[in-house]
């Protein structure tokens, strides 16, 4: 092979490897939003769903009478209601209404993420929530 065809595939390799790493933040960075929701989602389904409706996260809420589940008289629906972050930390950390066994089950990390998933997907409901809605 010659010096100047060399060059000129080193050149390709250097731009096409500039032009991978160019566009992997961006793809990345919208894949872990994706991700953050996702997961927000599951989350909602596995310690909010069972008691409080919210159509975006396929949850039909009015309680759980499973041995084990997480209420039997069901909460507020969150399809109408804006549920601010910090109503959603408070419910569970100061527990209320039936929040005690949430309380135990969920880690600190995942009570932040569905609380932020909370926030985001009630940020347009027209009714705002107060701490006593749930």
């Amino acid at each position: 092979m010659s010096l100047v065809r060399q060059a000129r595939l080193a050149v390709v390799v250097v731009v096409l490897a500039t032009s991978a790493f160019a566009l992997y933040p961006a793809a990345s960075s919208s894949g872990r939003a994706g991700d953050k929701e996702a997961q927000g989602r599951q989350l909602y389904r596995k310690f909010c769903g069972q008691c409080h409706a919210l159509a975006p996260a396929h949850a039909a809420g009015f309680g759980s009478a499973k041995k084990g589940g997480l209420g039997d008289l069901g909460g507020p629906s969150f399809n109408q209601l804006n549920v601010p972050y910090k109503f959603s930390i408070s419910a569970v950390t100061e527990p209320s209404g039936g929040h005690e066994l949430v309380k135990k089950r969920i880690t600190t990390r995942e009570l932040h993420q569905v609380a932020q998933y909370i926030a985001k997907t009630t940020s347009h409901h027209p009714v705002p929530a107060f701490p006593t809605d749930g």
